[in-house]
């Protein structure tokens, strides 16, 4: 219901990079219909609107806080993001 909302801010703020936290946004987002374990991590290049931008999608945190053991998973995104970050030149502050 609120994906048109989404995409005009994504237009409007045209981010080089999106991370999705969670299933039903990174479902949304992505336009699948695939299960968040099977694709988080993965970089993927997505369109919403006129924009486009690198994506992944991660665990959303309620799933880390009923299942800690899930939390290496995220952490290794994390360092992606990083990496993907330095990669497009985008400085850490």
């Amino acid at each position: 219901m609120c994906l048109p909302f989404l995409v005009r801010q994504v237009e409007l703020v045209a981010p080089k990079v999106i991370v999705t936290l969670g299933g039903p946004a990174m479902q949304s987002v992505f336009g699948v219909t695939t299960g968040i374990l099977k694709m988080r991590g993965k970089w993927d290049t997505i369109s919403l609107g006129t924009h486009s931008a690198e994506a992944m999608p991660t665990l959303h945190p309620a799933y880390l806080l009923r299942s800690p053991a899930a939390k290496h998973q995220v952490w290794a995104d994390m360092l992606a993001l990083r990496q993907k970050l330095n990669s497009l030149g985008i400085s850490q502050r």
